[in-house]
């Protein structure tokens, strides 16, 4: 596997990002640039990272498919048409957004979200992206969220058979299943049930970790990798049986912590705990 950031580090150039990602160990990242972003750039950051051989592994898209502004959903969309295609040609494996909120946030907690008129929304829009752009060396992936479809490694499931497209598949973010206290505390369990469910589907991975608060209303909050209470090397083991099984090498990026030291730190953890999986440098 690939550890790799999901995060824009200040840089000054595509080589200085590249030397910066590989110094710190990572290995794969997400394409820092957007479509809109000149050619020539883009195309530069493609070369600095087969230079120091950085896996390329997603192009986000990150915005309101859904949103009831008729000018923000049509630029949302355009968006995703445009970065699916970008994703196409350069062959990264794996272009990704959330399924979208039904309210004003984009990502927000809103009841709609679970409407029968929203999957049914998400299924129509998902299909017409993938056979609007129709690729062959990317797939389109949703990541889950707490609050909005998919939710569980069940109801991702479902969404791949009723979306019923080849190129639809799995971003796999396990920390954003954790809803519940139950989940919290059966990490290893809802693992294993996102390697058996979504396994061979899986594009890319997003690695964190969390903590419930020492609260009476259940609320979890993100932390640096080692500190938190997922078991992290379970994670990996895992990852690591499921590249033998499909023969594919998978990212699998640090996150949300938008801080160098704390990326370091997380680093230095999965180095200490896990470099037997992952390379250690």
């Amino acid at each position: 596997m690939r550890i790799g950031l999901n995060w824009r580090p200040p840089h000054r150039s595509p080589e200085d990002w590249a030397e910066i990602l590989s110094e710190m160990g990572f290995r794969a990242a997400s394409l820092p640039v957007d479509g809109t972003a000149d050619p020539e750039l883009i195309q530069s950051y493609v070369e600095a990272a087969a230079a120091h051989d950085i896996m390329l592994a997603e192009v986000g898209i990150w915005a309101h498919v859904h949103s009831r502004d008729p000018e923000e959903r049509e630029a949302a969309r355009q968006k995703s048409f445009r970065q699916l295609a970008l994703a196409d040609r350069l062959g990264i494996p794996c272009c990704v957004n959330i399924s979208g909120a039904d309210g004003p946030v984009w990502c927000g907690c809103y009841a709609a979200n679970y409407s029968p008129e929203l999957y049914r929304e998400n299924i129509r829009w998902i299909r017409e992206l993938i056979d609007t752009v129709r690729p062959t060396r990317t797939w389109y992936t949703v990541e889950p969220m707490q609050w909005m479809v998919p939710d569980s490694p069940q109801s991702y499931r479902k969404l791949i058979e009723d979306v019923d497209r080849d190129r639809f598949a799995v971003h796999l973010d396990m920390i954003n299943f954790v809803n519940n206290p139950y989940r919290y505390t059966h990490m290893e369990e809802l693992m294993d049930e996102c390697i058996d469910l979504l396994g061979p589907q899986i594009r890319s991975i997003h690695l964190k970790d969390c903590l419930q608060t020492e609260r009476l209303t259940v609320a979890y909050k993100e932390v640096t990798v080692g500190t938190g209470a997922a078991p992290v090397r379970y994670f990996l083991e895992k990852i690591a049986e499921l590249e033998k099984k499909t023969g594919r090498e998978l990212p699998v990026l640090l996150e949300h912590l938008n801080d160098m030291d704390k990326f370091k730190a997380s680093m230095n953890y999965l180095q200490e705990a896990a470099g037997d999986l992952i390379g250690k440098e």
